[in-house]
């Protein structure tokens, strides 16, 4: 496993949208960690020792291992947070980056700026991650003293958006050369909606298989599970009580595929929210 300050997680960390500086976090995680550690192996010892009379050999061991594991899950959890993070402002971004193009498109077609253009999304923006990069971009020219390139480039560092960071690109670019951002613009609208448009038929396409997935194992599976039951009960064949395997089906089969169901449909549709 590398080491949290290793390039990939400083990128996903500053792609995460965190106020916090990363080498807090990072203090900050190895301290929880040893909080954790720490607080585990006095409560696992005063169980052990106290309640359950475990004796002096095994009392080490085990403390050590339930410590370990809590302080393990406990770094997991805070490593994996970035993460979580940059995905679900990635998945903010890329569902409303049409709109927001169709909007800087507009202003640039007035022959707006890209400074005003990027303030006026600060300003009117609802996604908070689209916000939080406009107003980084504003805060880098008037606070930090960035020229356009340099704070282009900063917030096409820290965006979570793939598509984002191409943009900013292409817009940074534009802006070097021709400066003639209505073009631009105008075409990367058209290019969002027509993905925008695939992406909706393969969702469509993606539900009709997962509702006739769901009606065979949530419907027609169970009834033809009862009603094989029911013959072999009737005909003397049946393993065990029927009753018993019925109460198995209804109250634990039936829930653990629903639920199995839902983990399966949320992976596979939760881009598209």
């Amino acid at each position: 496993m590398r080491m949290p300050a290793s390039r990939e997680f400083r990128e996903i960390y500053e792609r995460s949208g965190i106020n916090t500086l990363f080498e807090d976090y990072v203090r900050r995680l190895a301290l929880v960690t040893a909080l954790v550690f720490a607080s585990t192996a006095a409560a696992s010892t005063a169980v052990h020792s106290l309640l359950l009379r475990v004796p002096g050999p095994r009392l080490i061991p085990a403390v050590f291992s339930l410590s370990l594991a809590a302080s393990g899950l406990a770094a997991f959890a805070l490593l994996y947070y970035p993460l979580h993070r940059r995905n679900q402002m990635r998945a903010k971004i890329d569902d409303s980056l049409v709109y927001s193009l169709g909007y800087m498109t507009v202003l640039s077609a007035g022959g707006v700026s890209i400074e005003r253009i990027m303030e006026r999304v600060a300003e009117v923006e609802e996604r908070s991650p689209l916000k939080l990069l406009a107003a980084k971009f504003m805060m880098d020219l008037k606070l930090f003293g960035f020229d356009m390139t340099s704070a282009l480039r900063d917030i096409s560092r820290r965006s979570p958006s793939e598509a984002l960071r191409k943009l900013l690109d292409s817009v940074n670019n534009t802006v070097q050369t021709s400066g003639d951002l209505k073009t631009l613009l105008t075409y990367e609208v058209e290019r969002q909606l027509q993905m925008k448009r695939e992406k909706l038929r393969k969702m469509m396409g993606t539900l009709t298989y997962m509702g006739e997935l769901y009606v065979t194992l949530m419907v027609v599976a169970p009834v033809l599970f009862i009603l094989m039951l029911t013959i072999l009960s009737v005909l003397g064949g049946a393993l065990g009580s029927p009753v018993l395997q019925l109460n198995l089906l209804v109250f634990f089969g039936i829930p653990l595929m629903a639920a199995g169901f839902i983990i399966v449909l949320d992976t596979v549709l939760g881009g598209g929210e």
